[in-house]
């Protein structure tokens, strides 16, 4: 099974080449916690984190 990568730019998991939802190729697998987002529009949680799309997203990413 392939390893997890998170988005330096905006944090997002994926398991590709390219974050599905910025498009950069800027990865990195050093990444700690989680948060899977629903609804974006009626979150608190994403709106401290600023997310806008679904999606599972790192909390940390270096």
């Amino acid at each position: 099974m392939p390893k997890e990568l998170a988005c330096r730019k905006c944090s997002a998991l994926t398991q590709g080449k390219v974050c599905p939802v910025c498009g950069s190729e800027d990865l990195s697998e050093n990444w700690k916690g989680l948060v899977i987002l629903f609804d974006p529009q009626n979150s608190d949680v994403a709106s401290v984190l600023n997310l806008k799309k679904p999606g599972r997203y790192a909390l940390q990413v270096s």
